[in-house]
């Protein structure tokens, strides 16, 4: 992978064409992956662990951070050795200005500042924290020396594709940089605007970081929706919200119906805190894939640093009523509409051994060469597979076993064909290099959940099976020229 910083404050007057992603040439290789995460405290109770043990902070998260293409997170605590100020507030998250390695050993390329926190030792907090983040070569989003700065978008390379970022304090408790003052870029509808469009201007994709709402409450307030709807009618591709502590659900907007959505995340909750309130131990994390035309699709994390250490839980499902795309070996929730394509399907095979549930036609194996996918039952064979489960979870009624198989185009030759399956499949896709496939129960034909299987030279390595109803079906989500697995209509049991 690789990031680059772009440009900073010379942004503000250049001269640039309104659309960089229509260019000739410009479109990025592939999409790429942007992870958005929420509040990162690293003083008060968590500066004990973050000394005694630095490389545990974020050892269990660090292999999802890093593996994306750019990774952004909000710093909740100042990083200066100067004392807090009483009038700041009871809560001292200040923290050590070497604190700022742990953030980029974790794999972050980006932070913001802006937030309610940012000056709480005093008038030269920001700018100790802005000293310590640059030396640790991280890029910092939402604050600067002068408002000129705080307010310009830091655009960062990635793969070719070029991601605006901008952060605010939507609290009005932060410090507002000034002239000659170090602070950060607070929420003013106007001069938010004009920051977007400078970055709209410049940029393939624009994130913007917000930092308010009511804490602990785990919808959005009126005020920061709001916020959001604004941003997404500017042309924000993704709202990246945090400060009520807790997660809020994602969805995808489109205000002003221009067909290119909004990720909208208002608060992803805290990814290290010492919290204690019901929610705060947790966070989520965005991952939005995104290509010169926006947001492809996302999916959220969860993470616990219970232990004030953090750890990676695992990728949510797709929520329901969202279509699934099977993308960069895992489940994503598609942002916009995909493109699908039809393949062709065989009524009958004449002769064949079984009885076909269905049968298509694709390069399920990625061989550049198609192959006949059929989904079957045949009557039971004994096997030293088989005979290890019990007879009720592997024989329909009829004294059947259920199986895919792969068949050479023309002959019908047996290429793969899976041994006894657990879970029959009643429908299949045959996309570039995978199946998607629909699960009935032995003995009802009705579609109980779906799957993706992904090939890995000798066979397919199923992905987590989605426990929902769905259509199977293939389309290049991520502009790759390949046919990916996509599961529509999924719908609530």
């Amino acid at each position: 992978m690789r990031k680059v910083l772009v440009a900073t404050t010379l942004l503000l007057s250049a001269c640039v064409p309104s659309s960089p992603g229509a260019e000739e040439g410009s479109d990025p290789v592939r999409a790429v992956r942007l992870l958005f995460a929420g509040d990162v405290m690293l003083g008060r109770g968590v500066a004990p662990i973050a000394q005694a043990d630095p490389e545990g902070l974020f050892a269990g998260v660090r292999f999802v951070v890093s593996g994306s293409d750019l990774a952004v997170a909000n710093l909740e605590s100042p990083l200066t050795t100067l004392p807090h100020l009483s009038e700041a507030g009871p809560n001292a998250l200040e923290a050590r200005p070497d604190s700022a390695r742990l953030l980029a050993g974790a794999g972050f390329d980006a932070v913001s500042v802006a937030n309610n926190h940012a000056g709480d030792a005093g008038p030269r907090t920001v700018g100790d924290s802005l000293e310590a983040l640059r030396s640790a070569g991280l890029v910092v989003v939402g604050g600067g020396s002068t408002a000129h700065e705080a307010f310009t978008p830091r655009v960062i390379e990635a793969d070719g594709l070029r991601v605006a970022l901008l952060a605010f304090d939507a609290t009005g408790q932060g410090p507002g940089a000034g002239e000659g003052t170090p602070g950060v870029a607070w929420w003013d509808e106007r001069l938010a605007r004009a920051a977007v469009q400078r970055a709209r201007a410049v940029a393939d994709v624009v994130a913007v970081g917000i930092h308010g709402g009511t804490e602990y409450r785990p919808v959005p307030d009126p005020y920061v929706s709001n916020v959001a709807e604004r941003l997404a009618e500017w042309g924000v591709d993704v709202v990246w919200g945090h400060g009520p502590h807790v997660i809020h659900p994602i969805r995808v907007i489109d205000p002003d119906g221009d067909g290119r959505p909004t990720v909208v995340a208002t608060s992803l909750g805290n990814f290290l805190f010492d919290q204690s309130m019901p929610g705060t131990r947790r966070g989520a994390v965005l991952e939005v894939l995104a290509d010169a035309h926006g947001a492809l699709a996302y999916r959220t994390g969860i993470v616990q640093h219970r232990d004030r250490r953090v750890h990676f839980r695992g990728w949510r499902p797709p929520a329901p009523g969202a279509t699934a795309v099977a993308v960069e070996g895992g489940w994503w929730a598609a942002a916009r509409t995909v493109a699908l394509v039809e393949r062709d399907r065989f009524l009958s095979l004449a002769g064949f051994d079984g009885d076909v549930v269905e049968a298509t036609v694709g390069d399920s194996d990625g061989d550049g060469r198609p192959e006949v996918v059929v989904a079957f039952r045949r009557p039971f064979r004994l096997t030293e597979v088989n005979a290890l489960l019990p007879a009720p979870s592997v024989i329909d009624t009829e004294g059947r076993t259920a199986h895919v198989g792969l068949y050479r185009l023309g002959d019908f030759r047996p290429l793969w064909v899976a041994g006894t399956l657990l879970r029959p499949v009643v429908s299949v896709a045959a996309c570039d290099g995978a199946l998607a496939l629909a699960y009935s129960t032995l003995d009802d034909s009705s579609v109980v959940a779906t799957g993706a299987w992904v090939w890995r030279e000798f066979g397919f390595l199923p992905l987590p099976d989605i426990e929902r109803p769905g259509v199977p079906a293939c389309a290049d989500v991520d502009g790759d020229g390949g046919l990916e697995p996509v599961v529509l209509e999924r719908s609530i049991r």
